[in-house]
C-alpha cells in the first residue's frame, strides 16, 4: 500500500486551520474533520506494518559483540539477577 500523500497534505492543512480558528464553532468542525484524517492515516500506517518484512533472526549472531560490549552484557545481566 503506498502513503496517501495528499492525505498528509490535508492533515497539515487541518492543523492549520485548527490553530488558526478563533471561535468554537470553527474550531470543532475542523476537529472532526481532523480526526477522521488521522483516524484514515493510522489505518493505513496499520496496513503497511503488517505488510513490512520483519528481521526474524537474532541479530547478535550477525554483528557479534564486542568484549567490551559482552562484558557490560554479563555485568548488566548480573544486576538484572541480584
Amino acid at each position: 500500500m503506498a502513503f496517501d500523500v495528499t492525505l498528509e497534505r490535508r492533515i497539515r492543512e487541518l492543523c492549520a486551520q485548527a490553530i488558526a480558528a478563533r471561535h468554537t464553532d470553527e474550531f470543532q468542525p475542523i476537529l472532526a474533520e481532523l480526526r477522521e484524517a488521522l483516524r484514515t492515516h493510522t489505518e493505513q500506517l496499520k496496513s503497511m506494518v503488517e505488510e513490512y518484512p520483519f528481521l526474524t533472526v537474532n541479530v547478535d549472531k550477525i554483528v557479534p559483540l564486542t568484549d567490551s560490549a559482552r562484558t557490560q552484557r554479563r555485568n548488566r545481566d548480573k544486576k538484572k539477577a541480584i
